[in-house]
């Protein structure tokens, strides 16, 4: 008959205690006995989940636009044109009232004819040698002063008016005939329809998936939709200091021009790489319960996978209003457990509530 000491006994009961607790460690993950746990999902992909991926929303601009002002001060006697009128370039748009600088211009020609006068007098003395040349310079330097004084006149008068710069369309009008305006005061804006750009912001975290063989397809609510292509013209190298996004830019068509600056279109963005490489850039917002802590402090999330929850380590390193921001580890079509994750463990049967 074996025998066992108090000694003996107490270094069993540690040997087993330590044995249970080594199984209940190693199998702490492992699926229960129990049926399916009843769990809520929000899968990655779904607006209800707050995905980034392809499609943007898209402001149209002018790519060529010009806001057009007098150089020289005065009151407005004339607008020929209103807002949304074409015109051409060269076009006459606005005239300030220019009596007083047609008189100045009349007074520098007239002291240009007089100096020519005296130059050509003066020159046959020179020519004889019978002018000193102190008075021959003289007469060189008002000749000089004379001919600058009458082109900046002349440039007075034309200045008076300002003309259309390109063809297009008056898009604002600043200013209203009889209002007094200083030099460089906006008075219209004309705007070539024929080139126009559509904005969108882009994450930090996207934006160098934008190269210059990026194209877009953008959608208006005009007459029934209309889509037009795009191709990638610009693209911003300073972030938003308050959204921490880059502004890219697409040269677009308009057909018609059906489209006009200030107009919000979807951009569907093409070319972006492979769908791996999408979806490492996908950035979801989750409710915060969701995403857990390990002991060795790394992030994961439980999802629905072939009827089993299967455990995911993620980067989620910001908060929104909305929730939990994840950088990375989940691809589209994810079930991520949202409600009930706390009771599955790996492999761990579930059902999923609708």
């Amino acid at each position: 008959m074996t025998r066992f000491n108090n000694s003996s006994c107490i270094a069993m009961s540690g040997v087993l205690g330590l044995t249970m607790l080594l199984t209940g460690c190693s199998n702490k993950d492992k699926p229960t006995a129990q049926g399916p746990i009843r769990v809520n999902v929000e899968v990655v992909g779904n607006t209800a989940i707050g995905t980034s991926g392809q499609e943007f929303s898209g402001t149209v601009e002018a790519a060529d636009a010009s806001t057009v002002s007098f150089s020289v001060p005065g009151t407005i006697s004339k607008i020929y044109v209103e807002e949304g009128q074409k015109v051409s370039k060269g076009q006459k748009l606005a005239q300030i009232k220019s009596e007083s600088l047609i008189n100045s211009r009349n007074i520098a020609r007239a002291e240009l004819d007089e100096a020519r006068d005296a130059y050509q007098r003066l020159k046959k003395l020179h020519d004889a040698n019978a002018l000193p040349d102190i008075k021959w310079v003289e007469i060189q330097s008002k000749l000089k002063q004379a001919e600058n004084a009458a082109a900046l006149a002349d440039r007075a008068v034309g200045d008076a008016s300002i003309y259309s710069p390109l063809n297009g369309y008056v898009a604002q009008k600043f200013a209203n005939e009889g209002q007094t305006v200083v030099p460089a005061e906006p008075i219209l804006k004309v705007v070539n329809l024929n080139k126009l750009q559509v904005e969108i912001s882009v994450p930090e975290n996207e934006i160098s998936l934008f190269g210059p063989e990026i194209t877009a397809r953008v959608t208006f609510d005009v007459e029934d939709k209309m889509t037009v292509t795009g191709k990638i013209s610009r693209k911003g190298v300073e972030a938003d200091p308050l959204t921490r996004s880059y502004a890219v830019k697409f040269d677009i068509e308009n057909p018609g021009d059906k489209i006009m600056p200030g107009m919000i279109g979807s951009v569907s963005v093409e070319g972006l790489g492979s769908e791996e490489s999408a979806s490492a850039h996908i950035e979801i917002t989750l409710p915060s319960q969701a995403v857990l802590l390990s002991s060795d402090n790394s992030q994961f999330v439980w999802i629905v996978k072939d009827g089993k929850a299967q455990r995911k380590t993620v980067v989620a390193d910001e908060l929104s209003a909305s929730g939990v921001i994840v950088k990375s580890g989940l691809v589209q079509g994810d079930s991520v457990i949202v409600a009930g994750m706390h009771k599955v463990g790996s492999g761990t049967p579930v059902t999923v509530i609708q």
